[in-house]
């Protein structure tokens, strides 16, 4: 055989190859983030397949590769007969977003029992009983207040209902509420009206305390001249005291200068008496004398 036709022959065996590699495909490469399941003849086997490379018989076995990340759901609740009910009989509508994932050891389990679209269906019916369950605790007034303690009870709600089923919930998210046209503008009117019970209220505050402050200027006042007439009454007393204690220094002073006066008037009629005593001779000169006292020609008195 000629050199060129054998090259032409080769190309020819290798594409013819390459296509059979190509439809057979006697290998699987599982990614990560995935599990295989490997089916005989369509029948599911008990093996399960970690991520990498796997050889398989070709036609007679079929190696099916299932993501175990978590999936996200979205799940709507419609305001219509079928809506969420409050506690006080109003309908509401929710958007929720769950994500679950297949448990890797139940993942034959899920495949055989229940299949990928029945597992959807089931987690969005638990979705919807609990979040109905958890509205109808609550009014409708009360559910923006308690978002979060609603989606929080949801959350367990959903875990303890998906917990029989090969799955595993890793959240859930409550991205929306809505409500009837007709209830909007309720709430509007509703706004409105609380609005103008604040303002009339805060008006009412104000004059409160405006009231209030002018009674404490009242009594501010009252005590600042019961203060100033204390202090006058004080000063007064203060006044009083000080002048009568100089009036009884006066008087003391004047009784010191008395005493002085009659000290002196003392010492001068001793003084005098002193003097007397000194120019008597010691003649006894009669204090009643009727006649005339006789006297020597010197002018003495006779004895």
């Amino acid at each position: 055989m000629p050199k060129e036709n054998k090259v032409i022959l080769g190309v020819i065996i290798a594409i013819v190859a390459f296509i059979l590699l190509a439809i057979f495909a006697p290998f699987k490469i599982i990614n990560a983030g995935n599990k295989g399941l490997v089916f005989n003849m369509g029948a599911l086997q008990e093996r399960v397949l970690d991520q990498g490379f796997h050889w398989r018989l070709p036609i007679f076995q079929n190696v099916k590769s299932v993501s175990v990340r978590p999936k996200q759901l979205d799940y709507q609740i419609l305001i219509d007969a079928n809506g969420a009910i409050t506690k006080d009989n109003q309908t509401i509508g929710v958007e929720t977003t769950t994500f679950y994932q297949y448990q890797p050891e139940r993942l034959v389990e899920m495949w055989k029992s229940y299949g990928e679209d029945n597992i959807k269906s089931l987690v969005s019916s638990a979705v919807r009983e609990s979040m109905k369950e958890e509205i109808g605790k609550y009014t409708i007034f009360d559910v923006a207040e308690n978002q979060e303690k609603i989606r929080g009870s949801v959350y367990e709600n959903l875990k303890k209902k998906l917990s029989q089923y090969p799955i595993a919930l890793t959240e859930f998210r409550v991205s929306n509420y809505d409500w009837s046209d007709g209830f909007e503008e309720a709430i509007q009117t509703t706004m409105e009206k609380t609005q103008q019970v604040k303002q009339a209220q805060q008006e009412l505050n104000i004059q409160e305390q405006q009231a209030q402050k002018q009674v404490k200027e009242a009594e501010a006042a009252k005590q600042a001249a019961v203060t100033k007439a204390e202090g006058q009454r004080d000063a007064a007393k203060l006044e009083a005291e000080a002048k009568a204690l100089q009036g009884e220094g006066i008087k003391k002073y004047n009784e010191s200068i008395q005493t002085n006066l009659d000290t002196q008037v003392k010492l001068l009629q001793l003084e005098i008496e002193r003097i007397k005593a000194e120019k008597w001779n010691g003649q006894y000169v009669p204090s009643q004398v009727f006649t005339p006292i006789p006297l020597d020609l010197k002018g003495t008195i006779q004895k």
